[in-house]
């Protein structure tokens, strides 16, 4: 249905030379034409929504490059819970030994998977520096569970029906495990900024009947000073990864990266529960998250040890890395006329905005689009705090490709005017949040000129992924990728004027008309 507001104003543009008026419509954002007299006006187009649940999303870094991977549950009542685990292979490291001679014992005192949390430096103080953690999100008053498993499902980058093609994990593929490797059944974390160390007990190999505390610290360097940042310490079984790891350092297991890679073919860090936290872990930040050998040195003097020295060994989580998703109908699902965007597995919407009658109704008008604005509300009563939600939503056109299916294409304004494509979260003044506006003129001149690749096939509307941007590395991609990491949340008002009125979603068309 098409609703005219009025005639906004009546333009008269005269010029000295006088030049031949060609009547063309399709110029974006023409606000001057010449030797006509002109009335511009706006109409209001009701738009469809079709919410669609998304399946799975592609989940590895083998064809993008994705640094951030969530671990921990989120349970939003509002939206799908989500389960987030990692699967990672680790990586290769040459000349290990687990001997050193007949008057040096080398003995393995503790494995510790280490994660580096989200953390940003907010001043030091009597040299102890604080810090705040970012984008955790869900219920930090719960632990969250965590059991770290021997992965038997070999990641390979080449797809293994067609080895000339690269491999693509999805967020719900399924990984056979071996074994837990836990050192504890019953593992939960609570992120915190004071986790800047983690203690154990360690034998004292002089005096074996005594233990004594170590220290386990991650560090970086800032401004020129070190300083320990919060991490997750996961520890893992000791006996069960000296039988993995330590016994087969000097074995053929351990002699290059092939053997190795096909021998332990890596780590799953699942998440499971009802309640928790997620945390984005940043497996390619600096310092790495890393599995760490602690182990011993002792120098002997016969049968009694002389000296002691603490060393370890260090393997980086590296090589494929894919992200696992289990998701759960919500709770609490939209209410009538509303629906929810949700990032990861979650959810995205159709919204049909011009079909053909329409098409050609608004073209015999013959306008000049000056203006076109799809705007979508956010349900303030429920989705109330903005820090929670999406900060940007993203669209694209779900195009039919002939064959029975569609293809995800990026909308000529995304790359063509990326400056004022919009689908941030726009706040009101006093910071609730309140809609996301994508400005699609040039599609909309476009569609209504008769360009040929431009056509009224559904537009999607989705969680913004840094993967969907046009131009990545300087080049154009049309296509759309399925990635998603972004585990947020938003409910929006459908396009019902009856339910939502004024806040409905609606396409805004500001237009000029020769009269």
């Amino acid at each position: 249905m098409i609703r005219k507001i009025g005639v906004l104003g009546i333009s008269l543009l005269c010029f000295a030379a006088i030049i031949s008026c060609e009547k063309d419509f399709s110029d974006i954002g023409t606000n001057v034409v010449n030797n006509t007299k002109f009335e511009t006006g706006e109409i209001l187009l009701d738009v469809e929504i079709n919410p669609i649940n998304i399946e799975n999303v592609q989940a590895d870094n083998i064809n993008a490059s994705i640094s951030e991977y969530w671990l921990g549950v989120y349970n939003n009542p509002n939206a799908k819970k989500i389960e987030a685990s990692i699967i990672s292979q680790v990586g290769y490291v040459s000349e290990l030994k687990n001997t050193a001679g007949i008057d040096t014992i080398l003995t393995l005192e503790k494995v510790i998977l280490k994660l580096p949390y989200p953390a940003t430096s907010t001043g030091t103080t009597d040299g102890v520096t604080s810090f705040k953690l970012d984008s955790i999100l869900g219920n930090t008053s719960v632990g969250t569970s965590v059991v770290v498993k021997q992965n038997n499902t070999y990641l390979n980058i080449l797809n293994p029906s067609d080895p000339s093609k690269k491999n693509t994990f999805f967020s719900d593929s399924d990984y056979e495990d071996i074994q837990d490797l836990n050192e504890v059944s019953n593992f939960t974390f609570t992120p915190k900024t004071t986790h800047t160390y983690y203690d154990y007990d360690r034998v004292d190999r002089i005096n074996p009947s005594n233990t004594y505390k170590d220290t386990i610290r991650v560090t970086k360097i800032v401004s020129n000073d070190t300083i320990a940042i919060p991490f997750l310490a996961i520890p893992l079984d000791v006996n069960k990864m000296k039988s993995l790891f330590w016994d087969k350092f000097e074995s053929t297991e351990f002699s290059s990266k092939d053997e190795f890679n096909n021998y332990f073919r890596g780590l799953i860090i699942e998440s499971t529960g009802n309640d928790g936290v997620l945390v984005p872990f940043n497996l390619a930040s600096s310092p790495a998250p890393s599995l760490d050998f602690y182990y011993t040195k002792s120098i002997m003097n016969g049968t009694t040890v002389t000296d002691t020295i603490n060393k370890k060994y260090s393997f980086p989580l590296s090589g494929i890395k894919n992200s696992h998703y289990k998701m759960t109908p919500a709770s609490s699902p939209a209410p009538a006329n509303n629906f929810v965007i949700q990032g990861t597995a979650g959810s995205l919407a159709e919204v049909t905005i011009i079909d053909n009658t329409k098409l050609q109704e608004l073209r015999s008008n013959n306008w000049l689009i000056n203006d076109a604005l799809l705007t979508f509300y956010v349900n303030q009563t429920i989705s109330t705090e903005a820090n929670l939600l999406p900060q940007q939503l993203f669209l694209y056109q779900n195009k039919d490709n002939g064959t029975g299916g569609t293809s995800p294409t990026q909308l000529s304004d995304a790359y063509n005017n990326p400056s004022t494509y919009g689908g941030l979260l726009q706040k009101t003044d006093d910071d609730a949040p309140e809609k996301y506006t994508f400005r699609i003129t040039d599609y909309i001149s476009k569609l209504l000129n008769g360009e040929e690749d431009f056509t009224t096939d559904p537009l999607v509307l989705k969680v913004y992924n840094p993967t969907d941007n046009p131009v990545i590395n300087n080049t154009l991609k049309t296509s759309i990728k399925t990635y998603n990491w972004n585990p947020r949340s938003v409910i929006l008002l459908d396009g019902d004027e009856s339910a939502n009125g004024a806040k409905r979603a609606v396409l805004k068309i500001s237009y000029s008309k020769e009269k």
